[in-house]
């Protein structure tokens, strides 16, 4: 046994287990499956720059900017808004009542000193009942030398304390320039009397009692002071591709913590709110695509095998863009334009449908925009590459239309790639991404067409490429069927022909008719003697052995041809396909012969019926039309054109009373064309020939068909 042989044997029995548990468990683990491993490579974080580089400490490497970024510098931002803060004043409120207050308080200790002279008192106890009166902050000593004065001049000193006090708070005095207000008024002073003893008097006398007349509005400033603030636009700060964003042994600033995360810096961690996300996200996919599947394509919702093959291709890409994310982020842009969309859909294309293939692009588009952090340009770049080879490519794609499709796919990418790059913003790596998107496309198709034997053997996909392999008369079954039953062999041919015809007339699939006919009777290769296309004229394995042995020989072949064609791992469809060919139709022959023998006694019908499913695909019907077809022309003994004609409308209506073709989807109007093609291939393949005289050569022979007709 190969390996090749051994990998499917596996592959058989693993298949064979799986089918133990019931359908919607099996279509669960493999949700489950799928769902845990996408969640798994789109929530991890990957840093393209390490995890070594934190504020406070010095860099380990040098950072260059991966690609040209236009981002929001938070500490400019911060600095020009702080400014912009700092230059509003603040706003004051006036009190327009101070500088009379001023001149009341300093005519108050006036007064007190003229009450104390008249006190029968020393200078000292009268100096201190004028402070405790009054409560100024002139010291005792320059309280006792005012009331030394004589009344005239005590009288000047009050008059030009008063004026000095109340010119200084005529400009705004706050408490923040209080101490300005009070050194102008003792420069004043100083310049207003030529005695020195008075002028010290005065200075200190008009500084003491200036006060400030204006306070702060805290709530109005704050607020023009947040409007200002406000006011200021984010700077914007364009780092352009390769410009350095971090030296080597640098201090790291936080701001430059937040540059790098803006450029792709994360650790590579899991936390809540990034897992709810992406719990989400995947979430919305599956719905998306379960619903797709639920109602247009049902026959691969029911089929688990192919779900979870459809997921693994989703899960590849997911990482292969994560690994290409971080290239991108870590050395140049172009390594997103690398993005394998364009595999993924070749490969859905062929092994599944157009439709399928178009979902699965947008998918992949959807993933590629959140492994790289939204980039819209990858992730149109994604769909819009994807789509071409989803629309070109199809089951039916032959390795030579596949390589073709390849190398109008590459050009198609590169096109796609000039294009997503002309509507960036700085048109940076027009050339570059242009010939990385030609290299996409090539490479794309490498992967796909090398992928496909692999994936649809092991999942046992009947591709259009696998078919004709199976098709070649080179394969194991063919040569054996061509050996052993030639008959059948020649059979089969013409059943090929009679079905792919047929097929093709109403729009079915003739390569899996031409294929299935190929190998619907391989079965008999255990006992071909059996089987009247391979006895010799005259003779006949049936004398002598009763009607009901014979009828299980003959409908045993059916299931002989599903296990041989299971155990040489033929493709499910092809099988099912064969396992219906005869339906639960009757052995005519032997159950007419068991009622000539029975003496009249009746005879069960149902001992000389194949016991299969009756035809469900219209292939199937096709199938089951073309062969009895075949047979019944073989036995006609004079093939005219109006026997041939008869010959088969009384075989297809015969089908169709007994009712083989009840759950068949072939219409009415379907069976009235495989009628008229039948009958058609049928003439041509039975038309007379002349009959040549003996002593004719080879040569006249050859001439003489040029004057048929």
């Amino acid at each position: 046994m190969s390996i090749r042989d051994g990998y499917l044997e596996k592959m058989d029995r693993l298949r064979a287990r799986s089918r133990k548990i019931p359908l919607g468990r099996r279509r669960l683990i493999v949700g489950a499956y799928v769902f845990v491993l996408l969640l798994l490579i789109l929530s991890i974080q990957i840093s393209p720059f390490g995890t070594l580089v934190e504020a406070g400490k010095p860099s380990p490497r040098t950072v260059l900017a991966p690609k040209t970024l236009q981002y929001i510098d938070k500490s400019r931002t911060r600095e020009e808004r702080a400014a912009a803060a700092a230059a509003i004043e603040g706003v004051y409120t006036s009190d327009l009542k101070a500088t009379a207050r001023v001149e009341r308080q300093i005519s108050d200790l006036f007064v007190a000193m003229r009450e104390a002279d008249a006190m029968p008192l020393g200078p000292r106890e009268r100096a201190a009942h004028v402070i405790e009166r009054t409560g100024t902050s002139l010291s005792q000593p320059d309280v006792e030398a005012l009331l030394a004065m004589p009344p005239d001049a005590r009288a000047s000193v009050q008059k030009s304390a008063t004026q000095i006090a109340a010119a200084v708070m005529e400009e705004r005095v706050t408490p923040e320039l209080l101490d300005k207000a009070r050194g102008k008024a003792r420069a004043t002073a100083s310049q207003a009397t030529t005695d020195a003893s008075v002028r010290s008097l005065l200075a200190e006398l008009a500084s003491d009692y200036v006060s400030p007349n204006a306070s702060l509005d805290v709530v109005e400033t704050d607020r023009r002071r947040k409007a200002a603030r406000e006011a200021v636009k984010d700077v914007i700060t364009t780092r352009l591709q390769g410009e350095v964003v971090l030296n080597k042994g640098e201090m790291v600033t936080n701001e430059q913590v937040e540059l790098l995360k803006t450029l792709g810096f994360t650790r590579s961690t899991f936390t809540p709110l990034n897992i709810l996300h992406m719990v989400v996200f995947v979430l919305l996919l599956f719905g998306v695509a379960s619903m797709f599947l639920a109602r247009f394509r049902k026959v691969y919702y029911n089929s688990p095998g192919l779900l979870a093959l459809m997921g693994d291709v989703i899960i590849a890409y997911a990482l292969v863009a994560k690994v290409l994310t971080v290239a991108l982020r870590s050395w140049s842009p172009f390594w997103g334009y690398l993005m394998p969309a364009v595999a993924v859909t070749m490969i859905i294309a062929v092994l599944y449908d157009t439709g399928v293939a178009i979902v699965i692009a947008i998918i992949c588009a959807m993933i590629t925009g959140v492994v790289t952090g939204g980039d819209f340009s990858l992730s149109a770049f994604a769909m819009l590459a994807g789509f071409f080879p989803a629309l070109y490519i199809s089951r039916f794609s032959t390795r030579h239309e596949l390589r073709r499709a390849g190398l109008y796919t590459s050009f198609w990418v590169a096109l796609v790639a000039f294009g997503v790059t002309a509507l960036t913003q700085l048109n940076q790596g027009l050339v570059v991404n242009t010939l990385v998107g030609l290299l996409n496309g090539a490479v794309c198709t490498v992967v796909a067409l090398g992928s496909l034997p692999f994936l649809e053997t092991t999942f046992r996909i009947a591709t259009n490429t696998w078919m004709m392999e199976l098709a070649s008369p080179e394969q194991k079954l063919m040569k054996e069927l061509s050996l052993k039953a030639p008959g059948t062999y020649s059979h089969s041919v013409m059943v090929a022909n009679l079905a792919e015809a047929a097929a093709r007339e109403v729009g079915s699939d003739p390569t899996l008719a031409r294929v299935t006919a190929y190998y619907h009777d391989v079965g008999k290769i255990l006992r071909p003697q059996f089987f009247v296309e391979n006895q010799p004229e005259g003779a006949s394995m049936h004398s002598g052995i009763s009607p009901n042995l014979s009828t299980l020989i003959i409908t045993s072949h059916v299931r002989d041809g599903v296990d041989m064609l299971e155990a040489n791992h033929v493709p499910p469809n092809l099988i099912e396909i064969i396992r219906q060919h005869h339906g639960t139709g009757i052995v005519k022959f032997f159950y007419e012969r068991a009622v000539e023998e029975s003496g009249g006694e009746p005879v069960d019908e149902n001992r000389f019926r194949y016991h299969f499913e009756k035809p469900k695909g219209r292939t199937a019907g096709i199938l089951m039309l073309a062969d009895s077809v075949e047979a019944g022309a073989r036995t006609l003994q004079r093939p005219s054109a109006s026997a041939i004609e008869q010959t088969v409308g009384r075989i297809v209506d015969g089908k169709l009373e007994d009712g083989q073709l009840d759950e068949c989807e072939l219409t009415f109007s379907d069976i009235v064309k495989i009628k008229r093609v039948f009958t058609r291939m049928l003439i041509g393949s039975h038309h007379p020939r002349i009959d040549y005289p003996q002593g004719v050569t080879g040569f006249e022979k050859r001439n003489a068909n040029k004057f048929q007709g």
